[in-house]
């Protein structure tokens, strides 16, 4: 009885093992799983059009900016001097275009007056005259809205809103014609990627929900949902090495790694305790039951989800 008891033990142990291992293998084909993510972010990088030392710095450091702030100004006294020079030489143009305009008038008035008081070829000359100085009239225009132009790059304003990171410009620095100088952190930007093995990604589709946990707030998830999956990663064995020929890295038959492919996780929900900085850790939690569409419309990400089980 004793033994029978223990071979009834046995099995209800066994067969509870085997029921978790299934139940948590088929957690794992519907919530793959990856601890393998980064917080990324657009990261818009920042130069003066025009060259000349820096006058004025309007920001620190880390600090947020909004859209349409000034970050600094390049010195203008040059470029204030190039258009005034530019519009003095437009003056001089104008002058020159009325005078071969008037010269012109005059001509052909003669001539209707008189056939030959002028002789045809003068006529001629006239006229390319005057359309070489109208020509010369319209370059002028365009070289002192090139100065202007030049001018108001200047100034450089924020185009987004977002923190300044590590930067390292400073009052006096000279700046250089489309050299980055500042780096912003779109701050509307923010998403996940998630590296999952090529195993795992076979039921991921563009939709699914995903749960999103930093590694500096462990107690506070963040709701996403999958945007997109990479289409490619780079393979080392394609590269060249010397003499052109192509280097291969050595592998072990008995050990086949599989690849990561990166998912981009799109946040539906942050919480307000939540600051989230590029390249800090995350993991990721994907719900392939619970399946609807990202689409962006009218510059907007908006979102509608359809279940197919009890979701978020």
């Amino acid at each position: 009885m004793r033994r029978l008891f223990q071979w009834f033990l046995t099995c209800a142990f066994v067969a509870t093992a085997i029921v978790v291992l299934l139940v948590r293998y088929e957690d794992f084909l519907i919530k793959p799983w990856t601890r393998d993510g980064q917080v990324q972010a657009d990261i818009i990088t920042i130069a003066s059009r025009v060259t000349g030392p820096i006058v004025f710095v309007g920001f620190r450091d880390n600090q947020y900016v909004k859209k349409g702030e000034l970050l600094f100004t390049v010195d203008k006294s040059t470029f204030i001097a190039t258009v005034n020079q530019a519009k003095a030489q437009l003056k001089v143009d104008e002058a020159n275009a009325a005078e071969a305009l008037d010269v012109l008038m005059r001509s052909r008035k003669l001539v209707q007056e008189d056939v030959d008081a002028i002789a045809r070829q003068a006529l001629v000359q006239y006229e390319y005259a005057w359309q070489a100085a109208d020509a010369k009239v319209n370059e002028s225009k365009a070289l002192l809205e090139t100065a202007q132009l030049d001018l108001n790059f200047t100034d450089v304003y924020a185009p987004v809103s977002g923190y300044i990171t590590n930067y390292s410009l400073y009052k006096g620095t000279m700046s250089v014609a489309d050299v980055p100088l500042v780096s912003i952190v779109d701050a509307s930007t923010y998403w996940i990627y998630a590296y999952f093995r090529e195993t795992e990604i076979r039921n991921i589709r563009k939709g699914d929900k995903a749960e999103v946990t930093l590694m500096g707030y462990p107690e506070t998830p963040i709701l996403g949902v999958v945007q997109s999956l990479g289409w490619g990663i780079y393979q080392s064995n394609s590269s060249l090495g010397q003499n052109l020929l192509p280097e291969v890295n050595a592998t072990f038959e008995w050990i086949r790694l599989a690849q990561r492919i990166p998912i981009r996780i799109y946040l539906t929900h942050i919480p307000p305790n939540v600051r989230l900085r590029v390249g800090t850790t995350a993991s990721i939690l994907i719900d392939t039951d619970a399946r609807g569409e990202v689409y962006r419309e009218d510059g907007e990400v908006r979102q509608s989800v359809r279940q197919k089980k009890t979701g978020y």
